[in-house]
């Protein structure tokens, strides 16, 4: 449910779009983006990552399927759900346009329709964001999850004043929740463009302690943030290597990149003894 600028025939006025309304041509626009986003997660994740090959993967609010079709490619069992049924009707037809076979459900975050420890990884983007239930929604990933396996998402963060789920409010980040979600429950209703016409907008932001604090009470017994998930290769040999490895040692230099970058995202393991 990610919001996106989306420039229309007026090249000067730029509005937001969910990411879930994309059309079949949009869609195969961001595939190329989706596959190289989806490698460079599964690298970061690959050290916690259970052994085996090929992983079990839900997507949770799989949109048109691109990370479905990203993770097939990459040699994995690929599973989505996804509650618009516009969205899943433009990935039967991009899967179909791109030759792989996709399975994907009408479903939440909060009820996920898999069974009970079937997955090894769960990937959530740009999602967790806009769900109604955030306890039931870790509770049901780790609920499909298999015991020892590993559940990423990225998120909007509280820490940093820029942020990309509304446009014209300033420093937006750094409003109280209440004050978050009182605007965007007021914008969905009276100014539905400044949050893309999605129909959730974002109400659950993160910080750090809060993150920690819910994914344990659904059962995640040991968490990583992005800092701890960074390789200092991805900086290649620059100053960017050097800062990584320098926030994955200095608690304090990685709450000021918190506060600088925007979004966040966590990577939680599932007990491994059953809830």
């Amino acid at each position: 449910m990610a919001i996106s600028p989306v420039v229309r025939s007026d090249p000067s006025v730029e509005v937001q779009q969910a990411a879930e309304s994309y059309s079949l041509e949009q869609a195969r626009e961001e595939l190329i983006n989706t596959e190289k986003w989806i490698k460079a997660i599964l690298a970061r994740l690959e050290p916690h990552l259970p052994t085996h090959r090929p992983l079990k993967v839900l997507d949770v609010g799989a949109a048109q399927g691109r990370a479905l079709i990203a993770l097939t490619r990459q040699g994995h069992e690929a599973y989505g759900v996804e509650p618009w049924a516009q969205a899943r009707e433009v990935a039967a037809h991009l899967a179909a346009a791109e030759g792989v076979e996709i399975t994907l459900r009408g479903g939440t975050a909060e009820n996920i329709p898999y069974d009970n420890s079937f997955f090894d990884l769960v990937l959530a983007t740009s999602v967790i964001e806009h769900v109604d239930d955030v306890r039931q929604s870790f509770r049901e990933i780790s609920r499909v999850l298999k015991p020892g396996g590993l559940f990423w998402f990225n998120s909007a963060s509280a820490l940093c004043p820029r942020q990309d789920e509304i446009t014209g409010f300033p420093l937006f980040g750094w409003y109280p929740d209440p004050l978050k979600r009182r605007i965007m429950n007021w914008a969905k209703i009276h100014r539905p463009a400044l949050v893309g016409h999605t129909e959730h907008p974002a109400i659950n932001w993160w910080t750090p302690w809060k993150a920690r604090r819910l994914l344990r009470r659904a059962g995640f017994s040991t968490i990583w943030d992005r800092w701890e998930l960074r390789r200092p290769s991805e900086g290649a040999n620059g100053w960017r290597a050097h800062a990584i490895g320098i926030a994955q040692r200095n608690p304090i230099v990685r709450l000021a990149g918190d506060v600088v970058i925007t979004g966040c995202s966590y990577a939680a393991r599932k007990d491994s003894a059953p809830l």
